[in-house]
């Protein structure tokens, strides 16, 4: 068996280039093996993972080309919406060349200056700053924002190099810096951005990983979020958290806060999206403030536009059939 041959039993081969891997186009098209894309084969036993695939499937791309949209931001491991198992793969050419046709692939054009992609892996992924301009054309204000959040707190970009990306006449710009105006880079996770999205929508000034020192100066815990001000300290409680070993760490958490004069809120996600008026008076009476509902209007519309809802998940889930049904555009 020739040196070709042998890597053939873990790599994905061209149709083109069977008989250099000492194959013929017949071989290929029995069961042994799997079409990955059009004129693209692998071995059906092999297992694959996304990041594989994605290997594979860049031989069919050309060389000027980077896995973007939301395959992109799968490979930034930016915070995102649950997607579709055949969403499909995403890809931006540099302007000018040529797009391949694979069914499965939505090849995107780009109009903005080529910059050099990411190289994570063994693949390219789209700048950041590009990458999230694409994004914004179908992600909901708090979706973005989330998205935007990660980006910055793993040091992909900053919001300087998301704003000068910009294009004239780019599509939902405004809305893309309306996202930035929020987003913040100290967020840990997507449900922090969310619980402090809920204080800032609800005219709200907090500070993220707010840092509580205790009477030498010294810091004996990070909070998510503090309202200024006050000695409140909103956090977001995942599931983590009803693991028996960190909720003895809670409590004893809890207690050093409670001596140095902070009150520490913990929230779920269920009351985050659906007892927000507990949330608000919870920090009006942090702030000293009477009861105003009228403070909810703005995250009440944000929030149902976004994916944390049904109405925001079936709107997204209809924007992103859009893919399904064209191949190429100009982005």
């Amino acid at each position: 068996m020739t040196a070709k041959a042998s890597s053939a039993s873990t790599d994905a081969i061209l149709l083109r280039d069977a008989a250099a891997y000492g194959l013929t186009r017949g071989t290929l098209r029995t069961a042994a093996w799997s079409a990955v894309s059009r004129g693209l084969y692998q071995r059906s036993e092999v297992a694959r993972s996304e990041l594989q695939r994605l290997v594979d499937m860049q031989q069919v791309l050309p060389s000027a080309a980077a896995w973007s949209h939301y395959t992109g931001a799968g490979l930034l491991r930016l915070w995102l919406p649950p997607l579709a198992a055949d969403l499909g793969r995403f890809a931006t050419l540099q302007p000018g060349a040529t797009r391949p046709e694979r069914e499965g692939l939505y090849v995107a054009r780009s109009r903005a200056r080529w910059c050099e992609p990411y190289r994570v892996g063994r693949v390219d992924v789209l700048p950041a700053p590009l990458l999230l301009g694409q994004l914004a054309e179908d992600l909901a204000l708090i979706d973005l924002v989330v998205a935007i959040d990660s980006a910055l707190h793993q040091g992909w970009c900053t919001v300087d190099q998301v704003t000068a990306a910009i294009l004239p006449r780019q599509r939902r710009a405004a809305h893309l810096r309306a996202a930035l105006a929020l987003a913040d880079h100290r967020s840990e996770s997507a449900y922090e951005t969310v619980l402090r999205l809920f204080h800032v929508l609800s005219g709200f000034s907090v500070t993220p990983q707010f840092k509580v020192r205790d009477v030498h100066g010294e810091v004996v815990a990070r909070a998510d979020l503090r309202i200024d001000g006050t000695t409140r300290l909103p956090e977001y409680d995942g599931a983590d958290h009803r693991d028996r070993d960190r909720h003895h760490s809670d409590l004893r958490r809890e207690k050093t806060l409670s001596r140095l004069g902070m009150d520490r809120y913990g929230y779920t996600a269920p009351e985050i999206l659906f007892r927000p008026t507990v949330l608000l008076r919870d920090a009006e009476h942090a702030c000293g403030l009477t009861h105003d509902p009228t403070r909810l209007r703005r995250w009440l519309v944000e929030v149902r536009r976004s994916s944390l809802l049904p109405p925001g998940r079936a709107r997204l889930d209809e924007r992103l059939l859009r893919y399904t049904n064209c191949r190429t555009r100009i982005a």
